[in-house]
This record gives structure tokens, C-alpha cells and sequence, in this order.
């Protein structure tokens, strides 16, 4: 299943629980996937935001582990070679919250909280620290990040 598709379906199952009231060379191929108008250029700036926030999550402990290697791929599915050199430039991207926080449309603070989270499998502190100063930028309140944690039956950190 194509990357777009699996995050189609994302989308779908994260609002049916109803909890959602610099690389611009990769952004650009990354937009180019589907086409070219705006509806379309917004959808791949979302995939773009989401995947980067999977990617940083998983990075945030300092060491990608298999198991969140595995997450990504399932999550990803089949990939093109243009998502493939993505996923790699970003893995070997350092870790910059506060530029990626700059990147997340307004609208989009939920959805990247959650796919962070998805992402990894909070076992260590320095992933608890990173989800606590994603939340923070995001401006996300104790109860939105609660609602995402009970819904990936993750723990709760607030």
C-alpha cells in the first residue's frame, strides 16, 4: 500500500474517534507525487509533516531501534524511491524540534502529536522529555494529549 493511502486511512480512523476539534527540495518532489493544485499541494505538505513527525519522534531517544524501524515501515508500506530517499534524509537529519515546529500548519497540532506518538514506543525518558516539548510547542492542553494517549492506549504523561 502506497504512502498516501495508508495515511488516508490514518486520517480516517483518527477522526472517527473524534478527538480533533529544511528541506524544500524533498517538500517539493514530496507535493509533485500526486499533482499540482492546491488541494493536492496541502494534502502532500500534511503526508510531509506527519512523516517528519515519526521520524523525529523515533529519533528522539537518539537511535531509531528495530521496533520503531518496524512501525515506520508498516506504517509506510510499499515506497516509492522518492519516499525511500526521504525517509532516509530525514533519518539522517539532526534533530531540530523548534524548526519543525515552525513547519505545522496551523490546524494540524492534534495529528502531529498523535503520529509522533504512534511512532515510538515510549520506553525511555528522553522520548517522554521530547513528547513533553512537542505538546509544549504545540500548545496542545493537558486533556488533548490525554485524549491521544488513551486512544493508543499509550501512557499517559500529564
Amino acid at each position: 500500500m502506497k504512502l498516501i493511502n495508508r495515511l488516508e486511512d490514518i486520517f480516517t480512523n483518527i477522526l472517527s474517534k473524534n478527538f480533533f476539534e529544511k528541506d524544500s527540495t524533498i517538500k517539493e518532489v514530496l507535493a509533485g507525487l500526486i499533482g499540482k493544485d492546491e488541494h493536492e499541494s496541502k494534502y502532500h505538505e500534511e503526508v510531509y509533516i506527519l512523516l517528519k513527525a515519526m521520524i523525529n519522534a523515533a529519533k528522539s531517544d537518539g537511535t531509531i531501534d528495530s521496533n520503531e524501524q518496524n512501525k515506520l515501515m508498516e506504517f509506510m508500506g510499499e515506497m516509492s524511491k522518492v519516499e525511500q530517499m526521504f525517509v532516509k534524509h530525514e533519518m539522517t537529519q539532526s534533530l531540530e524540534l523548534d524548526n519543525f515546529l515552525k513547519e505545522i500548519p496551523q490546524g494540524m497540532e492534534q495529528q502531529v502529536y498523535y503520529m509522533s506518538l504512534f511512532a515510538i514506543d515510549l520506553d525511555v525518558d528522553s522520548e517522554r522529555d521530547y513528547l513533553g516539548k512537542l505538546a509544549e510547542g504545540l500548545k496542545l492542553t493537558d486533556d488533548q494529549i490525554n485524549n491521544i494517549h488513551e486512544s493508543l492506549e499509550a501512557e499517559v504523561l500529564a
